[in-house]
């Protein structure tokens, strides 16, 4: 019996050896991909904030959810996610943060996902933003230029254990990578009377920051296929995009409450 126990006791050791091993596997892995350096230059560019550019700015960066949405209803930030085993994540204040970009380099984390440290982001949808086109980008820019500053919650993204092993699975993922840097890749809006490029173009530029690039789901945000769309009716789909709400009034999570 002395015996059996005394095995017992080294296989514990040796588990916990082990565990400790690979908490450190995991964590020094995912401390690499978070401060993992990218070599994005920034392009020339200069912004023109005419009045009529801030008010189509103030349309589109509510579609894009750049206001009233995640970074809160006047861009003073928001907490996004928190969860004590996962993450806590703030959308930080836009009313603070963006001071501190010039132009270029606010571009260039719009549609490459990098910041100014050359490290990259990991929620905000870059990838989404490098297909707008460069009128609707600028305009964007113009207005969210103008917001004055507020008081709100400023950048923070804590990971506890089962985030960073989420960035080792694959299953929380950084934007930068997403994203084929070698292409040009501003669109050309399409003419409002061609409605199926029109709302090509808009899918492409608003329900990608959650759906995915491919519109096939995004298990961390709980956002599913857009085939989905496919049992909706007409009336349905207006009010699913309207009131946030799916068929038989159901509350849809992140969607009812962008919808709301």
């Amino acid at each position: 019996m002395q015996q059996v126990v005394k095995w017992l006791k080294r296989i514990a050791v040796v588990v916990a050896g082990l565990a400790v091993v690979g908490s450190v596997a995991v964590y020094a892995i995912s401390q690499y991909q978070i401060d993992k350096q990218y070599d994005i230059g920034l392009a020339p560019y200069t912004l023109n904030s005419d009045p009529a550019a801030v008010i189509r700015g103030q349309r589109l960066a509510t579609i894009a959810g750049c206001a009233n949405s995640c970074h809160g209803a006047q861009m003073e930030g928001t907490v996004l996610f928190n969860d004590p085993g996962v993450a806590h994540i703030n959308a930080p204040n836009l009313t603070k943060v963006l001071p501190e970009y010039s132009d270029p380099e606010l571009v260039r984390l719009l549609r490459h996902g990098v910041k100014r440290d050359g490290t990259t982001t990991w929620i905000m949808p870059s990838q989404m933003f490098a297909h707008l086109s460069e009128q609707d980008l600028h305009d964007i820019i113009a207005y969210v230029r103008t917001v004055p500053e507020r008081d709100g919650p400023m950048r923070e993204v804590t990971l506890k254990p089962l985030g960073r092993l989420g960035i080792v699975l694959g299953k929380f993922t950084p934007v930068v990578p997403k994203i084929d840097h070698q292409k040009h890749h501003a669109a050309v809006a399409p003419e409002k009377s061609d409605v199926l490029k029109t709302g090509e173009y808009w899918v492409k530029n608003a329900c990608t920051e959650c759906h995915g690039q491919d519109l096939k789901g995004d298990d961390f945000l709980q956002a599913p296929d857009l085939t989905v769309a496919l049992a909706y009716s007409e009336a349905d789909f207006y009010r699913l995009m309207r009131t946030g709400k799916g068929i038989g009034d159901r509350e849809l999570g992140l969607m009812t409450e962008v919808g709301a």
